[in-house]
């Protein structure tokens, strides 16, 4: 699944940011503000192809913080089936950025209340 609007948000992001230190809040905020709680839901595989792609710690951390924004607009704990079947590939890419991996990411694991089967 690729979203042009996602991808977008994360070209020339450090000029960006340089520019608007909100950057990111904005920019996710513009994507999800006239999500209602399904589209919310089937938007999360966007989501987790973009984290499987990044390789930019600050990115994931903001990225799966954008993940629990979405799931909040969902208003679920229901652990989505991209989410369930890409878990140990996207554990495993998070946990080489160390920092992303113990704050973000634990709190995602927590929020959804996911435990690896």
């Amino acid at each position: 699944m690729n979203d042009e609007a996602l991808n977008r948000v994360y070209i020339n992001w450090q000029e960006k940011l340089d520019n608007n230190e909100w950057y990111f809040h904005d920019a996710f905020n513009s994507l999800v503000k006239d999500m209602n709680s399904e589209q919310a839901f089937a938007y999360i595989p966007n989501i987790i192809q973009m984290l499987l792609q990044l390789e930019e710690e600050y990115l994931i951390w903001e990225t799966i913080y954008f993940l629990l924004q979405v799931y909040g607009i969902a208003n679920t704990t229901e652990i989505h089936p991209e989410l369930k079947n890409n878990w140990k590939s996207l554990a495993q890419h998070i946990s080489n950025f160390p920092d992303a991996y113990e704050i973000p990411f634990k709190e995602l694991v927590r929020d959804l209340r996911f435990n690896e089967e």
